[in-house]
């Protein structure tokens, strides 16, 4: 049977993922038990990605280039809410992007959020207005948004690489260390979530299934 093509912007805070994934035969059933948030089926994260990539385009400040493959988008959805996220183009393992070295690191994704994913900093979570925002037209004609996160590795020694995510400030609101891990994946750049207590939960970013940064998200 020929898949549909989803409705965009459907519904509340990130477009209903879920429950549109869902209608579309879009959310994997390969959730794991220690996973409470389902992946989207790539075609579905996609879609979104393509339109929120090229929103961000209109958008000012940003700290450094990216330039995002829409194509290399993974989601993952909770309830009617959700996250996508967009690697760079041509990233590979054996080619280091020498950006890595400077201040500012090397971009490697855009991550874009419902609201209420919004990161943790310090048991806080950030306001609105430190994000950068995207904003866009549901079905019914009324406008919504999502956040975004620039996300960047840094270099700072051979044995210490960071993960740098980016709202609107010059310094990142995010410096977490990357530490190996195995993980299966078919994308250069992942995510993985789970809860953590009641009001938070840990996102999880994994670069060539090899290494992983984690850093706290709202629930």
């Amino acid at each position: 049977m020929q898949r549909r093509q989803p409705l965009l912007w459907n519904a509340s805070s990130l477009v209903s993922l879920a429950a549109l994934a869902v209608l579309l035969g879009g959310v994997s059933s390969s959730a794991t038990a220690a996973e409470e948030f389902n992946r989207l089926e790539d075609f579905v994260a996609q879609v979104y990605a393509q339109h929120f990539v090229e929103k961000m385009g209109e958008v000012e400040g940003q700290q450094i280039v990216v330039e995002a493959d829409a194509e290399l988008a993974r989601g993952l959805a909770e309830g009617d809410e959700g996250l996508i996220l967009v690697p760079v183009k041509d990233l590979k393992e054996d080619e280091i992007n020498p950006d890595v070295n400077t201040e500012k690191g090397g971009s490697l994704a855009y991550l874009f959020m419902s609201p209420r994913f919004n990161p943790i900093v310090e048991g806080k979570a950030v306001a609105q207005d430190q994000l950068h925002t995207i904003t866009f037209m549901d079905e019914s004609g009324e406008e919504k948004e999502a956040t975004c996160l620039i996300l960047a590795v840094r270099r700072v020694d051979e044995e210490n690489w960071r993960l740098y995510a980016y709202g609107k400030a010059a310094e990142p609101l995010v410096d977490s260390q990357f530490k190996e891990s195995y993980e299966e994946a078919d994308s250069p750049v992942a995510i993985s979530a789970s809860s953590k207590g009641e009001k938070e939960n840990t996102l999880v970013v994994t670069v060539f299934g090899k290494y992983a940064a984690s850093f706290e998200i709202g629930k």
